[in-house]
């Protein structure tokens, strides 16, 4: 039972030094996703306004465009079908979005956690005195509910505060500013929902943390109110621990979750249980990309969570692996979208029929459709929604999960990270009294360097040009681009995770020079081993992939794989030199 298992999932979680550990004090490694768009809808997910530009430009603030965020959201629906329905429309999203049967696939394909994004105005009445909406309570009881029965850590992130946090249009405010931390009154009745959250909460073990407020301050120039930020984490902190002295404490630096200069002090001083939440989008592959977040982990001693973010799924694959390594943890961004809004790698809906007029009326001033085509668009939206009519892709969250699929690749330059799990040779050069570890040269893209592996450029690419640094420039693809060449004494090691069927594996060798021979080796958690070695002629790959296409590599299966929580593949050379494209997992 290994530290992403949902089987980990027990007891509080809390903090323990960098780690975070379950009611046994066993490691557990968040590996989850937000449910984007559920009790805090955004417009450019769902088929509504665009992610920027949105709205009316009015001088140093932005008003919500159509459709942008919940709350322009049902004021649209409202003008396009009546009040009466646009209630009822709300509580029907809320109900279809997300139910048990997305938190019983998520534990079916292997994630341990949840991430629930939900907006204030939801659970504290915007009218005079303080009025919580009880019916939304009763909506996360239920969630915390299937999360417990499903082995699921459920994590509470306000997503929108009162007034709004982020000066974005992620934060459902009233425009885009963040009047949470301009206004006193929007500043408390944000921490008086806290306090009512914990009471509520403080003795729910599925619940996995608070996370007390999504990406603040990251609209342009509100980075200023960095003091305001702090002043809020500290006293909220504190109000909370007057009822519960039981849950971990996610917290978000400014400017997308990726400013981490508030980390200067322990925001828990009694409990001591929080996490350092960042969010990263396109990243490199490697460890050098996090860094900049580890710094502030080690120094604070509290563990890492990279909360929000995601890139595709190869690329998942191994920054999240090597991630693990370090046990930090990930949540994927979004959980559900609309087909055709943004890449839909993980569950999709198809937009109603007739959608482009709507959003014409949302975004560009189109005629406003008629009450009964909108009330019939609207009702198809709310039934597509649900979980049995969307579009699962499957293949991406296996190549994510590193878990066998249709046809999961691991990049060969993508190979652990812990040390013990690689090998480069050693060379003596002209004058050296002692070796040197090889390769010393580093690669095209100065991709995992430490590592001393030889990393040459696949066949058929080319090194990146030399260009004046104002001059754009693709970005570097290290594993799309590169190869991994191992020579005799050099070996690497894969992992691949919850083998629930019999899988094939297979390697894609790219060139062999001189002849040259590999021992591919695996061994499981129970110390099941396999073992094969596969002898080539010289240039044996190199003349399959000059026969055709240029980025064609030779395919070779090797051995298949029993049923088990986690594979280690071991790929040793034994002699000459061979080119290691990629590996193949191939099972579902």
């Amino acid at each position: 039972m290994g530290k992403y298992a949902n089987d980990r999932v027990k007891g509080f979680l809390h903090a323990d030094g960098t780690r975070m550990v379950n009611g046994d004090g066993e490691t557990v490694v968040l590996r989850s996703y937000g449910v984007g768009n559920w009790m805090n809808p955004e417009g450019f997910m769902i088929g509504g306004s665009p992610l920027f530009g949105a709205g009316h430009n009015l001088g140093d603030f932005i008003l919500p465009g159509r459709f942008e965020k919940g709350r322009s959201m049902k004021s649209a629906i409202r003008e396009l079908c009546g009040t009466e329905y646009a209630d009822y429309f709300e509580d029907k999203w809320i109900e279809n979005y997300f139910t048990e049967a997305d938190v019983a696939l998520m534990e079916e394909l292997g994630f341990n956690a949840v991430r629930l994004p939900v907006s204030a105005r939801l659970f504290l009445a915007e009218e005079p005195g303080i009025h919580f909406i009880e019916k939304n309570f009763q909506v996360l009881d239920r969630v915390f509910e299937w999360c417990g029965k499903h082995h699921i850590y459920g994590i509470l992130d306000l997503h929108g505060a009162v007034g709004g946090q982020s000066a974005l249009p992620c934060d459902d405010g009233i425009d885009s500013r963040p009047h949470t931390f301009t206004e006193p009154e929007s500043r408390e009745r944000t921490m008086l929902l806290w306090e009512e959250f914990a009471r509520r909460y403080k003795e729910c073990e599925a619940c996995g943390g608070y996370d007390l407020l999504n990406e603040p301050l990251s609209g342009p120039g509100s980075q200023k109110l960095m003091p305001e930020l702090v002043s809020f984490y500290d006293e909220v902190i504190a109000r909370i621990r007057k009822i519960d002295k039981n849950h971990m404490f996610t917290i978000e630096g400014m400017s997308f979750s990726g400013d981490l200069d508030i980390f200067d002090h322990d925001y828990d001083p009694e409990c001591h249980n929080w996490c350092i939440h960042t969010h990263f989008y396109r990243f490199s592959p490697e460890a050098k990309d996090l860094y900049r977040m580890m710094e502030p982990m080690i120094r604070l001693n509290v563990p890492l969570w990279i909360g929000e973010g995601g890139s595709a799924p190869v690329d998942n694959t191994v920054y999240y692996e090597i991630a693990g390594h370090y046990n930090i943890g990930y949540g994927l961004w979004s959980w559900k979208s609309a087909m055709g809004e943004m890449p839909v790698r993980t569950v999709g809906y198809p937009l109603p029929e007739g959608w482009k007029q709507m959003q014409e009326f949302f975004s560009n001033g189109g005629p406003r459709p008629s009450y009964e085509d909108s009330k019939k668009m609207f009702d198809e939206m709310l039934e597509s929604i649900r979980l049995e009519n969307c579009t699962v892709n499957r293949d991406a969250f296996m190549q994510t999960l590193r878990q066998p699929g249709t046809h999961t690749i691991v990049p060969a330059v993508g190979f652990d990270e812990e040390l013990g799990s690689y090998r480069a040779a050693e060379y003596l050069p002209d004058g050296a009294d002692s070796p040197v570890k090889c390769w010393p040269y580093g690669n095209a893209f100065a991709y995992r360097t430490e590592t001393f592996m030889k990393m040459p450029l696949r066949n058929g690419k080319k090194p990146p040009k030399m260009m004046m640094p104002m001059l754009r420039q693709a970005p570097p693809e290290p594993l799309k681009d590169l190869c991994l060449e191992l020579s005799a004494g050099e070996f690497v090691t894969y992992t691949i995770r919850n083998v629930r069927k019999e899988c094939e594996v297979k390697v894609e060798i790219e060139r062999v020079t001189p002849a040259g021979v590999l021992q591919i080796s695996a061994v499981n958690e129970k110390d099941v081993s396999v073992t094969e070695d596969l002898a080539f002629e010289e240039g044996t790959a190199e003349a399959v992939a000059a026969s055709g296409n240029p980025d064609t590599s030779m395919e070779v299966s090797v051995f298949p794989l029993i049923q088990g929580e986690e594979w280690k593949v071991r790929v040793e050379c034994v002699e000459g030199a061979v080119r290691i494209d990629a590996l193949v997992f191939a099972g579902e």
